[in-house]
């Protein structure tokens, strides 16, 4: 048997306990959300979660679940979204999350927002991250709860390029 084995196997474990303990939260945020074209199913809104890695070492964005709302008035199926993208450390990188608006909201949401250039959204959901690749130290349920504009004009083109027959006010 190796002398070394038993202070490498300490070394490792007393970096496991304060790894962990010296974990950051990162700051999960929404950065803002985007339209990004249509497809039979509807309009892909993307939200951007803005997380930030306070950390010395990287982070795993593994799910993000949630519910967006548009115009504060048409709530939109829930997502359970698994990025599994690694972020480095001390930085902050943007996280898609891909929504779909179903075709069939979307004639209402345009025309109920007639004469204004944004349309409202809020999303609510959590973003699950594991901090050490080697470790895997995980966090779930870090929470997400924000808003803010759409082009409605944006929205109105994706669809439009879908189903040209819809009057949708452009």
């Amino acid at each position: 048997m190796n002398a070394r084995a038993p202070l490498v196997a300490a070394a490792l474990a007393l970096s496991a306990a304060t790894a962990s303990a010296c974990v950051s939260q990162p700051v999960v945020a929404l950065d803002h959300a985007e339209i990004r074209g249509g497809s039979f199913a509807g309009v892909t809104l993307v939200v951007m979660l803005r997380v930030n890695n306070k950390n010395a070492f990287d982070v795993q964005v593994r799910n993000v679940r949630g519910q967006a709302s548009l115009g504060n008035r048409w709530l939109l199926p829930p997502i359970d979204y698994s990025p599994n993208v690694w972020l480095p450390a001390g930085q902050t990188t943007l996280v898609p999350a891909p929504i779909v608006i179903p075709i069939d909201m979307i004639p209402g949401i345009v025309n109920q927002t007639l004469g204004s250039a944004s349309i409202a959204y809020h999303f609510k959901g959590t973003a699950d991250v594991t901090a050490v690749r080697m470790l895997g130290i995980q966090r779930n349920d870090y929470p997400v709860d924000d808003g803010g504009t759409i082009s409605r004009m944006a929205l109105a083109t994706a669809a439009a390029s879908i189903l040209p027959g819809l009057r949708i006010g452009l």
